[in-house]
């Protein structure tokens, strides 16, 4: 049952954050971010925690992947189940305050890619 996400950083990097603003058109608009750590960052404001990894876990990695696979998990975010999706939201410190004190937290609209 699948718990998370893997990224292949190096084609991750390539096909969607090219610094070189040579990025393939069905990647355009899509991430905001153009550096690899601020995709990270965003990831752990939507609650994902990187998987700790034991040495040879990237020995089954897909032919096409360029370099080692990062692994992230989070709770909300699971096979078969898109309504857990609607639990994803950016962990401000407003937002963490409203949780704290049992209160929903806020959220955009949904943006064109979750319409």
């Amino acid at each position: 049952q699948a718990l998370g996400l893997l990224v292949d950083r190096a084609l991750f990097e390539r096909e969607l954050l090219s610094a070189a603003g040579d990025v393939p058109p069905v990647a355009l608009g899509v991430f905001k971010a153009t550096r690899f750590g601020s995709f990270i960052c965003q990831l752990n404001l939507y609650g994902f925690h990187k998987v700790s990894t034991l040495p040879g876990d990237n020995a089954k990695k897909p032919p096409y992947s360029a370099g080692p696979l990062l692994q992230f998990s989070s709770p909300c975010f699971r096979r078969d189940r898109p309504d857990l999706l609607l639990h994803i939201r950016r962990l401000t410190k407003a937002n963490r305050q409203r949780l704290a004190a049992g209160l929903e937290p806020r959220s955009r609209r949904p943006s064109r890619f979750q319409q």
